[in-house]
């Protein structure tokens, strides 16, 4: 398959998509192709490493991981405030979790007294801590997925997570992509430019982007990508500007009259910086030029 073959399939051809899903990507965030999944990238990593205990969490951390077991799951509620409570143990002490959606399927797939790993994000309610809708694991199924330290965390929404298609589920799309994406990607950078400004390669820095080895390798693929982005961004504008000034022509003002002479000599009640008079020179070149001036005139008032 070539390379804009591959970027162009629609996303529904991957495996682990199909129709149903692949119509809530296109509309919940705006993914078509297998180039819009490839350049979906995560907004923020986490350290799977670390490990903090029930007696170390804290309303305001931005976001914990666990290992213990689950000793109680209770549904509380009526209707609109139905909910699902659990009691998530370690050998420190206990937190509380709580669903809000989904609770059929927290109580058909989650085992008591069953070692987990857990991840969210803690928050307090009436002076207890708890934690919403977390991610759990078994112990064992968490270290085969772990790819690395660093685990990405991707955008999604409600609907997305509804289908499976959470952080963790985006995770496995982009695993499964990166198994099609070795034999056709070609890089787009000239070696000359790789070498000069010791560039991380295209198809490794699309990998490490997604899962990093390192947190350097993170950073050279970051490094890569934001300058390719802004190296095309600049090519479209020199572009621009040479079609503006080779194909459309500007009025031609080749004689500059007295009176703009006189008023910067005469009216002012200040000199001007050299500066001011070297753009004053340049404005009246492109004037005389016959081709169309595109200035941004800034300075203190």
């Amino acid at each position: 398959m070539k390379a804009d073959d591959f970027f162009a399939t629609p996303i529904e051809f991957l495996k682990g998509v199909g129709p149903l899903r692949a119509d809530s990507l296109r509309k919940e965030l705006g993914i078509f192709t297998f180039g819009d999944l490839l350049f979906h990238f995560p907004f923020r990593y986490v350290d799977r490493t670390r490990f903090y205990t029930t007696r170390e969490i804290v309303a305001d951390m931005p976001y914990v991981q666990l290992k213990g077991r689950i000793t109680k799951l209770t549904v509380k509620g009526e209707h609109r405030r139905k909910h699902l409570s659990g009691i998530f143990q370690d050998e420190a002490g206990t937190i509380e979790l709580k669903w809000f959606q989904g609770l059929r399927w927290v109580t058909q797939s989650v085992k008591l007294h069953t070692d987990y790993v857990l991840f969210g994000k803690p928050s307090s309610y009436n002076g207890i801590i708890n934690v919403i809708h977390p991610e759990l694991e078994p112990v064992s199924e968490a270290y085969k997925e772990q790819a690395s330290a660093l685990q990405p965390v991707y955008p999604s929404t409600e609907k997305l997570k509804a289908k499976g298609l959470d952080s963790k589920g985006i995770l496995r799309l982009q695993k499964q992509l990166q198994l099609q994406l070795s034999p056709v990607l070609k890089e787009t950078l000239p070696q000359e430019t790789l070498q000069q400004f010791r560039l991380m390669g295209r198809r490794p820095s699309l990998t490490q982007i997604h899962f990093p080895d390192t947190a350097d390798s993170l950073k050279s693929a970051e490094a890569r990508l934001k300058f390719e982005e802004l190296f095309y961004i600049q090519l479209r504008l020199l572009s621009q500007k040479l079609l503006r000034t080779e194909k459309f022509k500007g009025m031609n003002f080749s004689v500059v009259g007295e009176k703009f002479t006189a008023f910067f000599n005469d009216k002012l009640p200040f000199p001007l910086t050299n500066a001011q008079k070297r753009v004053i020179r340049e404005i009246r070149q492109d004037c005389g030029s016959g081709r169309q001036m595109n200035r941004l005139l800034q300075g203190d008032v």
